[in-house]
C-alpha cells in the first residue's frame, strides 16, 4: 500500500512527463502566494511570463562582503524539471546593477551578466518572459531582449560547457518558482509570443526624433558647431534621456568602419564603482551593451571581461584627465594612447555578429569634465549641447582658467 501510494504521488507530481500539458493555472494570469510553488510546464512549447513590480527602494549599486547581508527583494528564481529532475535554475533581477549582477544561468554561467540596459525603461510594473528557442535561451523585458545565452558557448568553467548543452538536450515539463510571492506568472503559447503583451506594458524598441509632421531623418546639429569640437561626455543615465533610451541623447557614428574612432578625454579610476562607460547603439537606437574601462578592468557586454594592461595603466596621465581613443573598426576592439595600442582584442563568432550593427554610442555615468573629440563622421542628437541640455556649466575647466584645451592624443 505504502509503494502504491508513493507511485500515485509521484504520477500526480510529475503528470507532464506523460501528458506534456500545460497546468490550467498558466492559462491566465496566477497569482504566486508562497515562497515555493510548482507547475506543469513544456518550455519548447510555451514561454514563462512573469509580472512583477520594482521595489520602492533598492539600491543598485550595493556592498557585498562577508558582512553585510544585500537585501535581495529583487531577485526571482525559476527551477525547471525535465520529469522529475532538476536540469536548470534561472535566477534574475528586476532592476540593473552598476556591476552588472543582473542574471544568471546556473548550468551556462560561471558569473552573473550584465542587462542591455535597465530593464523596462525603469517603469515600475514589468513583464518578464523566459523563451526556450533551439539553440538559445532568452529573457526579455516587456518585449525588449535583455540577457541570451546559447546552449553550445556555455562558461569554460566547472564543465559548464557541458551543463549548457545538456540544458539544451533537455525535455524541460516542469517549472518551481522561489522567492517570487506577489509576482504573477502565465503561459504564452511560442507561437504567439511574439503579439503584444498588455500595451501599458509594451516598450518602444526604436526611437524617432519626432517633429510637427512625425518621424524626421538626423537630427540638426544644435547651435554653431564645427567639427573637431571638445564636447562633455554627457551623461546618457538620467530621466531626461529615459535612462539611455533616447535617440537624442547619443552620437550617430559607424564605429565598424570609422578611421578615427571615439576620442575621450577623461580620469581612469581603480576598481568598479568608477568606469569609464561608452553604451553602443544600432541604428534605430537598440541598446547592444557597453564599453566599459577602468584601470582595474576591461569589459564589453557578453563578449570581453579581463583585466587592464599593465601597459595601458602605466600610459594614463599622473594627474587629472587621460586622452584615449577607441576604435572598433573591421571589429577589432582597441584602445590606444598618444597613438599606441595598449589593448586589442578581434570580436569573433556570436560577438562579431551582435556588434557589428554598431551605429551609434553614448555615455553613461561619465560627468561633465571628462570630453569627447566630434568628429567629422559623427552626428550628435539634439540633446548632446556644449552644455548637456543645462546639465553641464557652458565652460570648461581650461576655460575657467583661461587657457587652451588639452590637446587629444
Amino acid at each position: 500500500m505504502k509503494t502504491y501510494m508513493i507511485a500515485l504521488i509521484w504520477l500526480l507530481t510529475f503528470r507532464t512527463v506523460l501528458t506534456g500539458n500545460l497546468d490550467p493555472a498558466l492559462s491566465d494570469w496566477t497569482l504566486i502566494t508562497s515562497r515555493f510553488m510548482s507547475f506543469d510546464l513544456p518550455m519548447r512549447k510555451y514561454v514563462l511570463q512573469v509580472k512583477s513590480s520594482l521595489p520602492e527602494d533598492y539600491d543598485t549599486n550595493p556592498v557585498y562582503n562577508e558582512t553585510v547581508r544585500v537585501d535581495k527583494s529583487t531577485t526571482m528564481m525559476v527551477e525547471l524539471y525535465d520529469g522529475p529532475t532538476r536540469v536548470g535554475r534561472l535566477t534574475w533581477n528586476s532592476i540593473h546593477y552598476q556591476r552588472g549582477y543582473d542574471v544568471y544561468t546556473e548550468e551556462c554561467n560561471n558569473f552573473y551578466v550584465s542587462y542591455r540596459n535597465f530593464p523596462c525603461g525603469g517603469r515600475e510594473q514589468q513583464i518578464w518572459a523566459w523563451k526556450f528557442n533551439r539553440d538559445n535561451v532568452e529573457l526579455s523585458c516587456d518585449d525588449e531582449v535583455q540577457y541570451s545565452q546559447y546552449f553550445s558557448r556555455g562558461d569554460p568553467f566547472r564543465n559548464l560547457r557541458e551543463k549548457c548543452r545538456d540544458l539544451g538536450r533537455a525535455q524541460i515539463s516542469r517549472v518551481a518558482v522561489r522567492f517570487m510571492e506577489g509576482a504573477y506568472v502565465r503561459a504564452v503559447p511560442m507561437e504567439i509570443v511574439q503579439e503584444p503583451t498588455t500595451m501599458e506594458f509594451r516598450v518602444a524598441t526604436t526611437f524617432a526624433t519626432t517633429g510637427p509632421t512625425g518621424p524626421t531623418s538626423s537630427p540638426p546639429l544644435p547651435g554653431p558647431l564645427s567639427f573637431n569640437q571638445d564636447f562633455p561626455t554627457c551623461n546618457c543615465w538620467t530621466p531626461e534621456c529615459n535612462y539611455c533610451s533616447k535617440i537624442e541623447c547619443t552620437v550617430k557614428q559607424d564605429l565598424i568602419n570609422s578611421n578615427q574612432g571615439i576620442s575621450v578625454r577623461s580620469t581612469l579610476h581603480w576598481g568598479k564603482k568608477k568606469l569609464n562607460s561608452i553604451v553602443f547603439y544600432d541604428e534605430k537606437g537598440r541598446i547592444l551593451g557597453r564599453f566599459q574601462l577602468g584601470l582595474s578592468g576591461i569589459y564589453l557586454t557578453g563578449c570581453i571581461r579581463c583585466q587592464t594592461p599593465s601597459k595601458l595603466r602605466r600610459a594614463r596621465a599622473p594627474i587629472g584627465l587621460t586622452s584615449w581613443v577607441l576604435s572598433l573598426r573591421n571589429l577589432v576592439l582597441q584602445i590606444k594612447i598618444n597613438e599606441e595600442v595598449l589593448f586589442e582584442r578581434k570580436l569573433r563568432g556570436e560577438c562579431a555578429y551582435h556588434y557589428r550593427a554598431v551605429r551609434r554610442f553614448a555615455f553613461d555615468g561619465m560627468n561633465c569634465e571628462n570630453r569627447f573629440l566630434l568628429q567629422s563622421d559623427m552626428e550628435i542628437g539634439d540633446m548632446m549641447t556644449p552644455t548637456c541640455s543645462d546639465s553641464c556649466p557652458a565652460f570648461s575647466l581650461a576655460d575657467m582658467f583661461g587657457v587652451q584645451r588639452m590637446p587629444f592624443s
